[in-house]
């Protein structure tokens, strides 16, 4: 069985943490969701987790060139307070 998890992030980031001597994970996301990438204990789980990084470092690098495109050309209609803060005879 698969799960899948989609994170919409508001705020947050991506760093390398050691929860424990010798253990490091590789932890994405805020205060209050986050995911954490560890290396599988068992023969070959290292060199799996440096590829598995490497690809996801590879993928995220153009995931993040592809939303500063839409950004910059992405137009949007004023806020909604703005619609709205015209007085109205």
């Amino acid at each position: 069985m698969g799960m899948h998890v989609v994170i919409q992030p508001l705020v947050g980031g991506v760093a390398v943490v050691s929860p424990a001597p010798g253990v490091r994970q590789l932890a994405a996301g805020g205060d209050e969701t986050a995911i954490m990438i560890q290396v599988p204990a068992r023969i070959g789980g290292l060199m799996d987790t440096a590829r598995f990084a490497r690809s996801l470092a590879v993928a995220a690098n153009e995931f993040g060139e592809w939303c500063e495109t839409q950004n910059r050309t992405r137009t949007y209609s004023s806020p909604v307070g703005d619609q709205w803060s015209e007085e109205r005879d």
